[in-house]
């Protein structure tokens, strides 16, 4: 069954509506939860455990997505349809969720945040499987992830570039309401163009399951049975609740620790530029050395790096320093753009051989879910022990505040990377090993008669 390698323009068009995700996705965990707090009624707690709950409606919701987007039919094949509505929902949601009036409280947040996360689950579930599905072998993967990475951080990069552009306007490149304001309408500009183009320009791709579908609670059964997705999903949850802590909480240190309120934008765009320009680099050794290898090595690295920041003077002196290590940070986190999309799709392949069935969407389901669950959980858990320590966001902080920052901005990231690094380093599926795979799935597809949507 020869099947043609997608060309880059195709990856390229594919890969666009990442931008406009990423557009909002960082800066909804790492500003907006501040700005209420400071620009609204809603308080540090009530933000809080507005994010553990919203984690719980992403539990019960994208699953069900995951599921429904592998057994749908339609002419325009599995998962462009799903990519149609979650446009729609998010374009909605993020426009009420970014112009909050003062009087806002959190449950405002919570429930437009929760129509955010849900446009976001409808359309990314379907697009990250699409992807797995137009890649043709191991190295393919980390193709197709690069391009999605990269298109990613030119989203975040735009926008940390949204204060600078408004900046003469309001007097300032503080990111206050004019900036939140402004995402808003850049996004219902650039995601429905982009996922437009994506969903015209490049094909459906293709569906190697060999067994018809199971219902549901069977579906989900048979995955618990993929030893490698419960290692994968270990080792990126425990990773990512300390990354979650630290992208919710790297705001209020830059700006209340090391004074650099009026440069985060600046820092934010180097980080970015840093980490795009990286991307090749770490697939290229994803080739050589593995992808799950290479991803926990980048781990292992980031916890030796992040309580150097400590050694930093507060204020303009520290803006220098601070950029090297940015740049630091931004070249090893590059990995863990890339490799998660990469190897769930090694780990869809092997579930589909040992089934028969696709349930690549689920398995995407469970990667969208740990991704949200990360900055859920991560926010969650540091703003109330921001709380607990007597921090004041805004205010100068010693003693135990200070100490509160600092185990949630880098004590507890740092331990998680570690223990994510050890369960990651001996991960099962290599490059030898998906080939097999791949090969048989060839083998019994062909043999197996399959009507494709």
């Amino acid at each position: 069954m020869a099947y043609q390698r997608a060309s880059s323009t195709q990856v390229f068009l594919y890969a666009i509506p990442a931008m406009a995700i990423a557009f909002i996705n960082l800066p909804a965990a790492i500003v907006l939860p501040t700005f209420y707090v400071e620009h609204t009624a809603a308080t540090l707690t009530g933000i809080g455990v507005v994010n553990l709950l919203r984690w719980w409606f992403d539990a019960a919701t994208d699953p069900l997505v995951g599921y429904l987007s592998d057994r749908t039919r339609s002419r325009w094949g599995r998962r462009k349809p799903w990519m149609v509505a979650g446009a729609l929902v998010s374009s909605v949601a993020t426009f009420m969720l970014f112009r909050p009036a003062p009087e806002a409280g959190s449950w405002y947040y919570g429930g437009w945040l929760c129509g955010v996360y849900l446009g976001f689950t409808l359309f990314s579930i379907a697009h990250l499987a699409w992807g797995s599905e137009l890649a043709v072998n191991y190295n393919d993967r980390s193709r197709i992830s690069t391009y999605y990475s990269v298109m990613s951080v030119v989203g975040s990069i735009l926008f940390w570039v949204l204060p600078l552009v408004l900046a003469p306007l309001v007097g300032s490149s503080e990111i206050g309401p004019p900036v939140i304001n402004g995402i808003a309408w850049v996004f219902i500009v650039i995601m429905p163009v982009g996922a437009l183009l994506a969903i015209t320009r490049v094909p459906q791709g293709r569906n190697l399951s060999y067994q018809n579908p199971l219902p549901l609670l069977q579906t989900f059964r048979e995955l618990r049975f993929n030893t490698p997705l419960w290692r994968f999903v270990a080792a990126q949850g425990i990773w990512g609740v300390g990354q979650g802590m630290y992208l919710s909480v790297i705001f209020i240190f830059m700006r209340d620790y090391l004074q650099l309120g009026d440069r985060f934008p600046i820092i934010m765009i180097w980080f970015f530029v840093v980490q795009t320009v990286s991307m090749p680099a770490w697939a290229r050794l994803m080739q050589r050395f593995g992808k799950h290898r290479s991803w926990a090595f980048s781990w292992a690295v980031y916890s030796l790096i992040q309580p150097v920041v400590l050694l930093l003077e507060p204020g303009a002196a520290a803006f220098v320093p601070a950029m090297f290590l940015v740049a630091l940070t931004a070249f090893i986190n590059a990995a863990s753009y890339i490799a998660p999309m990469a190897l769930l799709g090694d780990i869809a392949d092997y579930g589909a051989l040992k089934t028969g069935r696709n349930n690549t969407g689920n398995y995407f389901a469970i990667q969208t879910l740990l991704q949200k669950a990360n900055m859920g959980i991560g926010a969650g858990i540091a703003f109330p022990m921001l709380a607990l320590f007597g921090y004041q966001i805004g205010a100068s902080n010693t003693g135990m505040a200070f100490a509160g920052l600092v185990v949630v901005y880098i004590v507890v990231p740092a331990l998680t990377s570690v223990i994510a690094a050890m369960i990651l380093w001996n991960f099962p599926i290599d490059s030898r090993r998906h080939d097999i795979i791949r090969k048989r799935l060839e083998q019994l597809s062909t043999r197996a008669v399959i009507v494709e949507p």
